[in-house]
């Protein structure tokens, strides 16, 4: 059975403690925002080329390989960024939850965060090999984290029917404080635990938008505009470049739009662009970086070490010296990757579900993987070359 948010909701009300306890507020607006943006997404990207034209704010707030749970037709919601992954592995479970999320593999975290939901003993007692690892980073960073993760696992529970063994945490570290879930792939009746990729991909982010915006009110016209501006330094594809896409490869300075020219800046001390005296240029691989890193958030950090000598795997055979290992259990990461040196090319090779250790430094070849679907690379697909091989490759060679 398919579900949609609005029947979702329709039928299961707003319960009658959270108008206490989240005090809900509107937030009034000058102008019908809904209307404007449905005009404007019936409005074609194919007219009206020229910059003197383009206006980034008429493609809405946000663009390609976001991951934000709000989208142009709800600008005034809270946003929270969510991911999940997951591994049929107990060991990987049990370092997930016993290392990662307390976070033992940091020393320098001195105030180790305590996890919360389902009963230590009890969820140990039913743990089992399958899991599922979520990151809920909400862009508001006055939401209270623990509270947005456990309402967050009772509409779960409403959508699907099944009482879920789950602990969480959160995490104060980095530039911006997250909780990481981890949901059991049994449930409390003993039956499996699984989630259509339309309810990640769709359901579960709205989820976490209408409980978000429950919690702290939705989103004041100022802080939508201040989200706009924080587009000009996004290292992803966004509207703003959308619009520059649209004026072709070489973009004169005259009648751009400050915010343009800004972005545009930007992207020039990514070396993306290059700034020239009256025009800027794109360079070849500009939306491929951006696109790329929209979906692989390590991915732009990688291609500025390689100097911009780094490529998306795309399937096919490939070997080299692994230089380095990305998981999806450190916090920067979205997902699990590793790097490859093939001769002169570097290439970012996503994996489904790394459990190999010690992969940096050591020679491995890859051959699956199609150019459709790059993330069905597995640790079955890597494939370490060890010394014999390597001398009998050399004795050939000689």
């Amino acid at each position: 059975m398919k579900h949609s948010i609005n029947n979702i909701f329709a039928n299961h009300p707003v319960r009658e403690k959270e108008e206490d306890l989240y005090k809900v507020k509107k937030v009034p607006y000058k102008k019908d925002d809904m209307r404007m943006l449905e005009d404007l997404m019936k409005k074609s990207l194919k007219t009206k080329r020229s910059s003197e034209s383009l206006s980034w704010k008429n493609f809405g707030e946000f663009g390609g390989g976001g991951s934000y749970s709000d989208s142009i037709f709800n600008p005034k919601r809270q946003r929270v960024m969510f991911k999940m992954s997951y591994s049929p592995s107990k060991s990987v479970h049990q370092k997930y939850l016993n290392t990662y999320m307390p976070q033992e593999n940091k020393s320098y975290v001195i105030d180790k965060p305590e996890l919360f939901g389902t009963p230590e003993d009890e969820y140990n007692e039913n743990m089992a090999n399958l899991h599922f690892k979520c990151i809920l980073s909400p862009e508001n960073q006055n939401i209270d984290l623990q509270l947005l993760s456990k309402e967050f696992i009772k509409r779960v529970e409403e959508i699907t029917g099944q009482e879920l063994y789950w602990r969480g945490c959160i995490h104060n570290d980095t530039e911006h404080r997250h909780a990481h879930l981890c949901i059991n792939g049994k449930d409390k009746n003993g039956l499996n635990v699984r989630f259509q990729k339309e309810l990640i991909k769709t359901t579960f982010r709205e989820t976490l938008s209408y409980v978000a915006t429950l919690m702290i009110g939705e989103r004041t016209e100022q802080e939508i505009e201040a989200s706009r501006r924080g587009l000009i330094k996004a290292k992803r594809w966004t509207k703003l470049d959308d619009v520059l896409e649209a004026c072709g490869k070489t973009i004169p300075f005259k009648n751009l739009e400050p915010e343009l020219m800004n972005r545009l800046s930007f992207l020039s001390e990514l070396k993306l662009v290059e700034k020239h005296d009256n025009h800027y240029q794109l360079k070849e691989d500009w939306k491929d970086v951006l696109v790329t890193t929209g979906r692989y958030n390590t991915y732009f950090d990688e291609w500025q070490k390689s100097n911009g000598n780094l490529e998306l795997y795309s399937g096919g055979k490939i070997r080299g010296i692994c230089e380095n290992v990305i998981t999806f259990d450190k916090d920067e990461a979205w997902n699990d990757a590793i790097i490859i040196k093939d001769g002169n090319r570097h290439v970012y090779v996503p994996i489904w579900q790394l459990t190999k250790e010690n992969l940096v430094g050591k020679e491995i070849a890859i051959s699956g993987g199609t150019e459709t679907l790059a993330r069905q690379i597995k640790d079955k697909d890597i494939y370490i070359i060890n010394n014999k091989e390597k001398q009998n490759k050399r004795n050939i060679t000689e």
